[in-house]
């Protein structure tokens, strides 16, 4: 008697599909491939009060990197960017970013609600909370994602 692989192919494949939507890769590293600068092309960087997404972000599986509060530490004198590593050397340029401010405030993220919609979202992850993030723009964007709880 021949038994068909063909449910059990089925069953494999909706199993697999279903668990890569839930995972998000909420918090996975990513830089945003664009970095604000001013007019002159120099003083690049996000400010300490602002948060920033990045809606077509290749590096993250929901397509979304988040800039939520990016501190440098310079008392939002010197915008931070987030391609700039401090070392700790005497050479360290005034825009640059210490290793644990980079990771707690650049990450892929998702969004997780919007107020007065039934829409489904994600679900944050542990460690990270539905925090509303933008509060203005088209309602494709506008909304809670998930940050890092700090």
């Amino acid at each position: 008697m021949r038994r068909s692989t063909l449910p059990w192919l089925g069953f494999i494949v909706l199993t697999l599909v279903g668990v890569g939507c839930t995972d998000e890769g909420v918090g996975d590293p990513c830089i945003p491939e664009t970095i604000p600068c001013d007019s002159t092309g120099s003083n690049c960087g996000y400010q300490a009060s602002e948060s920033y997404i990045e809606a077509t972000s290749v590096q993250c599986r929901s397509r979304l990197c988040i800039v939520h509060k990016l501190d440098n530490g310079t008392g939002g004198l010197t915008p931070s960017d987030p391609r700039k590593i401090c070392t700790g050397g005497d050479t360290d340029e005034p825009d640059c970013v210490e290793e644990d401010a980079l990771k707690n405030s650049v990450y892929c993220t998702c969004r997780c609600g919007l107020e007065g919609s039934d829409r489904d979202f994600c679900k944050c992850p542990s460690g990270f909370s539905c925090e509303p993030v933008l509060t203005n723009g088209p309602e494709g964007i506008r909304g809670n994602y998930c940050v890092r709880s700090r």
